[in-house]
């Protein structure tokens, strides 16, 4: 296809479907509830562990080991956030109580990982460090089920890692109130309080020359104090958002032919959660969704333990 043509029609889906994004950021008010992360009784935290990157950059990540390990999850944080912002409740829980060993690094430019806040060189370099931390973890913990899943953006991640031409094998796929990019009209439209707010300029002019990728575009509706108090980021850069923002979704959830389960919560605050299972149900029947009632976008990290660790065992016991 004439690349003209092809830089054309990425800037109508990109006009036609960020525009839902463009509201204007409110300062005073979250898109999602905190609270359930605030009232959650603290954990045990692993101390961090380093693995340098192709680009010499240092990823972290942390390891919830059990006493016995029967799988592996590697699980990725959501868009600006980093591996203790509630990921602790998933590996601390999946760790005691179902005997797996859960990974949780930050991605590059997040947390406690090297390089520019909310950046990456490229798209491909995002893909090559998940491929890194998965061969490290398979040479720690060889003959193992190694499962890749995320939360949120994590789960974007995820899915545009599954049709990675390079990615590295694992054993299935696990997504929580995942992300799966404005293709897939997924999110809830007209809200007041949006997650993030987008330059749209920036993806029109980086597709025609290519020169503003490593601009910040994508802005989270995080409150002051969250960032103050934190290690969450203001915003990601035209790069990183294409690395967790699902290329061609539907596609995508077509070609998963590993096991996949997706969880959201009922209450969930981005996403509408009728839309977000049924585009899994129509276009890979196979995959095991769950609806968890009373469950928001971010406390569903605090109490989905059972759901993901109950599937995890009946999917290795079938294997």
């Amino acid at each position: 296809m004439n690349k003209t043509l092809i830089i054309l029609i990425s800037i109508i889906i990109l006009m036609s479907c960020v525009s839902s994004n463009s509201i204007t950021k409110d300062k005073n008010n979250e898109s999602f509830s905190f609270k359930g992360l605030e009232l959650a009784p603290e954990v045990f935290v692993p101390p961090l562990q380093f693995i340098e990157a192709s680009d010499n950059t240092k990823l972290a990540y942390r390891e919830y080991i059990p006493d016995q390990i029967d799988t592996i999850l590697i699980f990725y944080h959501g868009g600006g956030a980093y591996n203790k912002a509630g990921y602790q409740f998933i590996g601390d829980g999946l760790s005691k109580h179902f005997n797996c060993l859960v990974v949780t690094p930050d991605i590059r430019g997040h947390g406690d990982s090297g390089g520019a806040r909310g950046d990456t060189p490229s798209v491909e370099q995002v893909f090559e460090d998940i491929g890194l931390l998965i061969r490290l973890i398979k040479t720690k913990y060889p003959q193992k089920e190694l499962f890749l899943g995320g939360h949120s953006s994590g789960g974007g991640l995820v899915l545009n890692y599954s049709s990675y031409k390079k990615r590295e094998n694992t054993s299935g796929y696990l997504f929580l109130s995942p992300q799966l990019g404005f293709r897939s009209e997924t999110e809830i439209k007209n809200n007041p309080n949006p997650f993030a707010t987008v330059k749209t300029e920036l993806f029109i002019s980086n597709a025609m020359t290519g020169s503003d990728g490593n601009t910040k575009a994508v802005f989270f509706n995080y409150s002051d104090e969250v960032l103050q108090t934190t290690k969450n980021i203001a915003a990601i850069t035209v790069n990183m958002a294409n690395a967790i923002t699902p290329s061609s979704p539907i596609i995508q959830i077509r070609k998963l032919d590993l096991p996949t389960a997706v969880w959201i919560g009922e209450k969930d605050e981005i996403f509408n959660v009728e839309k977000v299972v049924s585009l899994f149900k129509k276009n890979n029947p196979k995959s095991y969704t769950k609806i968890i009632e009373n469950e928001k976008h971010l406390s569903i990290l605090v109490n989905a333990t059972d759901y993901m660790g109950t599937w995890l065992q009946e999917t290795v016991l079938e294997k």
